[in-house]
């Protein structure tokens, strides 16, 4: 609106300096020239305001008065002056301070994410992989970067590789496995050589330990399946009974075993297998989870939000606090999504 008032301005204007051409100096000529010209002057005005930058526009109503005084009293030199004025307050700034902002290109889309070198995050090497369409070169430095990590935490990710597309995924990431699994299958026969060459038995109750461990780091690295699986977990209990014949008094196999059932949902015997590790001397604070465990899968709930009521803040690793919160009706988004 205030643009469209600069039509009428310019008219009166013409109109007040017609009055002044070629007539005589009388009083009543100069005041119909002030009257016209003051008319455009507060008609130019509003117009002016509407082209200035927000920051010289503000008091409004005070420089609404300024542009009107400056019109009127100095028609053209101020018409010069503002625009002068305008263009250095525009451009001296530029001049004296930085940009924040900056153009840049528009990023190129792509389908994989892009690496420099070869180091990987674990967020970032489960993108890659999972991600056909990417460059098998970048997959497979990804996949070669899983080989020194433990096997629990990427034997899900290798095994679902075992039926990718490409065939050098497929062959490297079977390849990654079954390495980790022939390891400790060499490790249990240099143990079951300790064991047949004991000659007591606390030596024979190590040696049965320790293949029980063995067998049972198969089973939680995910390094076998199906029957393999069962035959490990049977070897779990086997030894663990034979060091139990010779001492009861090891809370660490208590605890190995009640693990075990617990992940084969063997309710009875992962509860009886708690109870004994307490009893020989097993922290609570490292048992609470595993007890918590088992009241929820007897639906016993009332039971798992006591015992994680009962546990320190910072008495537990990271994953077992996440779920001390989430107990204890404490947890948010960001904990939930972690």
């Amino acid at each position: 609106m205030a643009p469209k008032l600069a039509l009428p301005a310019i008219g009166f204007e013409a109109a007040s300096i017609a009055l002044l051409v070629g007539r005589d100096a009388r009083l009543s000529t100069l005041l119909a020239y002030f009257a016209l010209h003051g008319a455009a002057c507060l008609l130019i005005a509003p117009a002016i305001l509407a082209l200035l930058p927000r920051r010289y526009a503000e008091p409004r109503r005070w420089v609404l008065l300024f542009l009107f005084s400056c019109n009127f009293f100095m028609p053209l030199a101020s018409l010069v002056c503002g625009l002068f004025g305008m263009v250095l307050g525009v451009w001296l700034p530029a001049f004296s301070r930085e940009r924040d902002y900056a153009s840049v290109e528009a990023p190129r889309f792509t389908t994989h994410r892009n690496h420099e070198g070869t180091g990987f995050r674990g967020g970032q090497v489960r993108a890659q992989l999972g991600n056909a369409a990417a460059p098998l070169d970048q997959r497979m430095k990804a996949l070669v970067a899983l080989q020194d990590t433990p096997a629990h935490a990427t034997g899900e990710l290798l095994r679902k590789l075992l039926a990718d597309p490409a065939d050098d995924i497929r062959l490297l990431a079977y390849g990654i496995l079954d390495n980790k699994e022939k390891a400790v299958m060499a490790r249990i026969r240099e143990a079951q050589l300790t064991v047949d060459a004991a000659r007591d038995d606390t030596e024979r109750h190590a040696g049965h330990k320790r293949i029980a461990e063995l067998y049972f780091e198969l089973i939680y690295q995910d390094l076998v399946q199906g029957d393999m699986r069962r035959f490990a977990a049977d070897q779990v209990r086997s030894h663990i009974g034979t060091a139990h014949r010779i001492s009861q008094d090891d809370a660490g196999l208590w605890f190995m075993l009640a693990r075990l059932e617990l992940q084969a949902r063997n309710i009875d015997a992962a509860q009886a297998a708690l109870e004994r590790a307490e009893a020989a001397g097993f922290a609570h604070a490292r048992l609470a989870p595993w007890v918590a465990e088992l009241r929820f899968l007897q639906g016993r709930h009332d039971e798992v939000r006591r015992m994680f009521n009962e546990l320190p803040p910072d008495a537990t690793l990271p994953a077992v606090a996440a779920m001390r919160r989430y107990w204890r009706g404490t947890d948010t988004p960001r904990d939930t999504e972690s």
